[in-house]
């Protein structure tokens, strides 16, 4: 682990380095879009939007003989996402209907990462196989290419700079790579000890990557320079929310962490109990909550400040995609998840009460996406689905 003194000196020039990288509001994502697997640079799978509960189906839409693992993407009314059979589809947010197909050589089994700026109208995605697509949202025409190492299983994550927005993606062979948006030429890149599964979260000038190599690397955002790795007690593939100070995320041996990245060192952790089960959800922050979904078939809630459990909902399934966090009208806030067993469900962040549930009959591995009003989620037999406002 680097030196309480070169981890500052390190902090200090990652700060100043990232006033032109990181820009505007972070930690959630714009009522209008979702364009990174957790909403927004900072991992916290909380938007902007707000939704009316209870929700009801705008609309569903089959991809044909097929799954989705990959959280769909959204920006500028139009939602992006590649299905396990290697076709990559772009459908209209408001019913579905498709724009566009792009047909891969591999699968699609993680998000993509669409840009909002409309001077680099870029989608990028990486497929099973580690071939990384730079396409053009409007027409699904292929811009770049870029070659990785390995499978690309957690989804790319776009960042401002003042030469041009960066893409950051991370791949099963242990690489961390940060490439040009606008013609996908490598800037630099970073290796740990093992596979990177989840997507980068970045905050306070880092990009934090849980690895499978049991630890937690904060690594400067504009150099790739690695700050600090934090040692937790295994394997993992989420992807941290970071708010805080704190970077909180779940490992395969069931343990949830707070990890403290300034000092880098476990803040609290919290152990499981009886058989542990494996977080494969990635956390999400609903005020001074983190809530996360287990594969022991709830949604658990923990105090950000000292890891106290504040409520647990029981599911009807395993709980392998992540949860999101809206505004819901008429006050307060909401988290929303899907499982194994077809349910999705919302719930009042604060107390964990059930407000709203559907039975889709299939099951959900892949987590859901917020943007203008809307709910739309993908699930693991290839159809995505839309909520919205139920009618007066």
């Amino acid at each position: 682990m680097t030196s309480p003194a070169l981890r500052l000196c390190v902090t200090a020039t990652a700060l100043a380095l990232l006033i032109p990288v990181a820009r505007g509001d972070d930690t959630e994502a714009p009522a209008d879009a979702w364009p990174v697997f957790r909403g927004c640079l900072a991992g916290t799978g909380r938007s902007a939007a707000e939704l009316a509960l209870p929700l009801a189906e705008r609309w569903q839409r089959s991809l044909g003989k097929t799954a989705v693992d990959a959280t769909p993407v959204i920006a500028a009314g139009t939602i992006y996402v590649g299905d396990l059979d290697g076709t990559f589809h772009a459908l209209a947010l408001a019913d579905g209907r498709p724009l566009w197909t792009v047909k891969g050589e591999n699968g699609f089994p993680s998000a993509a990462a669409v840009s909002t700026d409309a001077a680099v109208p870029v989608v990028v995605v990486g497929d099973g196989a580690g071939i990384v697509r730079g396409l053009d949202r409007t027409d699904g025409s292929e811009r770049w290419r870029f070659e990785a190492g390995g499978e690309i299983s957690g989804g790319p994550t776009i960042v401002a700079a003042d030469d041009g927005p960066r893409v950051l993606i991370g791949s099963q062979d242990a690489t961390l790579a940060c490439l040009r948006l606008a013609d996908g030429t490598e800037v630099w890149r970073h290796q740990i000890g093992d596979q990177i599964r989840c997507s980068p979260t970045v905050a306070d000038g880092f990009v934090l990557l849980a690895g499978c190599d049991g630890k937690l690397h904060a690594i400067d955002v504009a150099t790739g320079t690695e700050a600090s790795a934090v040692a937790i007690d295994g394997p993992t593939g989420t992807t941290p929310a970071a708010v805080s100070g704190r970077a909180l995320f779940g490992s395969e041996g069931g343990v949830f962490f707070g990890i403290d990245v300034a000092a880098a060192r476990v803040a609290w952790q919290v152990d499981p109990t009886g058989s542990p089960q494996a977080y494969r959800s990635s956390a999400a922050i609903a005020g001074d909550l983190a809530v996360v979904g287990t594969r022991g078939r709830a949604l658990e809630a923990f105090a950000i400040a000292d890891g106290s459990r504040r409520w647990r909902h029981p599911m009807r399934g395993r709980v392998d995609g992540s949860p999101v966090v809206v505004r819901v009208a008429g006050g307060g806030s909401a988290v929303i998840a899907a499982d194994s067993a077809g349910r999705i469900v919302a719930l009042d962040a604060g107390g964990g009460q059930e407000r709203w549930q559907f039975d889709a009959g299939v099951a959900f591995t892949a987590s859901p996406a917020v943007a203008d009003g809307v709910l739309v989620v993908a699930d693991g037999e290839g159809t995505v689905w839309c909520f919205g406002a139920a009618a007066p």
